[in-house]
């Protein structure tokens, strides 16, 4: 984690900023005892001094950390973004990063490989009830620059949601939204005799369910280009979606725009 609670007077400190002399620290979610480390390598950060049950930073990597911290120091430079906190805990639910943006609250959150779809679903229900819009954020993925790419569960879920996009990281407060379009898969002919009969089959496309084409949009500022969308409940085959306020880009369906691959 990137934050613990001081001991002595309770405030949040953010690691880079504490030092050893500053403990003991404790955990802002079970009090349990906090360790500080930092080094010239790794990403200053909290950990709990003893194994324990406690959720809170369960799961995340050095990227993830440091996403969480670009978001947090580039949404701080702005003259329109205020009240910006990381780890920001709320009723329900903890944001990796918190701000209020041109006036609307907003929780980003940064993917984290241990949640399910179930956890998204019901955290994005949880902001609605709170009435803070939530923007879901991948980590960069280079397979994204190829010709097909195979989301997980969690993309999935969230390019229904956000009618078309996922977001990814990519640097700062800039996200890089990406449609997923169908991939088609060739099955070929073959011919074959059985019982002194000719059969045959293939020799057509079918849509993937494993692969879809990456379409990227325009690259976006999470201070200047999104705003607050409420969306109702949606389902679709496997996919159940809750009522939703979302922070999603003004930026039109630039994928009905492009042309079909030949």
């Amino acid at each position: 984690m990137l934050t613990a609670l001081r001991h002595s007077d309770g405030l949040k400190m953010l690691a880079r900023d504490a030092e050893r002399s500053h403990g003991p620290f404790a955990c802002a979610a079970c009090a349990g005892e906090m360790m500080l480390r930092k080094g010239p390598i790794r990403v200053h950060h909290f950990a709990h001094k003893a194994a324990i049950a406690c959720r809170q930073g369960f799961g995340e990597t050095e990227d993830h950390l440091l996403v969480k911290l670009a978001i947090h120091d580039a949404l701080r430079a702005e003259v329109n973004v205020t009240d910006v906190e990381v780890e920001k805990r709320l009723p329900g639910a903890v944001a990796d990063v918190f701000a209020v943006i041109s006036g609307v609250a907003v929780a980003i959150e940064v993917q984290r490989s241990v949640l399910g779809v179930a956890d998204v679903a019901a955290r994005t229900a949880n902001y609605h009830r709170l009435g803070i819009a939530v923007v879901w954020v991948a980590m960069p993925d280079g397979e994204l620059d190829f010709d097909r790419y195979s989301p997980c569960a969690w993309e999935r879920w969230c390019h229904a949601a956000c009618f078309g996009r996922v977001y990814h990281w990519a640097q700062g407060q800039w996200l890089r939204p990406v449609h997923y379009a169908p991939f088609s898969l060739h099955v070929p002919q073959q011919t074959w005799r059985k019982a002194g009969r000719e059969h045959s089959a293939g020799g057509y496309d079918r849509r993937s369910r494993l692969w879809v084409r990456p379409m990227p949009g325009e690259p976006v500022l999470l201070s200047a280009h999104f705003q607050k969308r409420v969306r109702p409940a949606w389902s679709g085959g496997k996919l159940v979606v809750p009522d939703c306020t979302l922070f999603i880009d003004r930026q039109p369906n630039w994928w009905s725009q492009q042309p079909e691959p030949r």
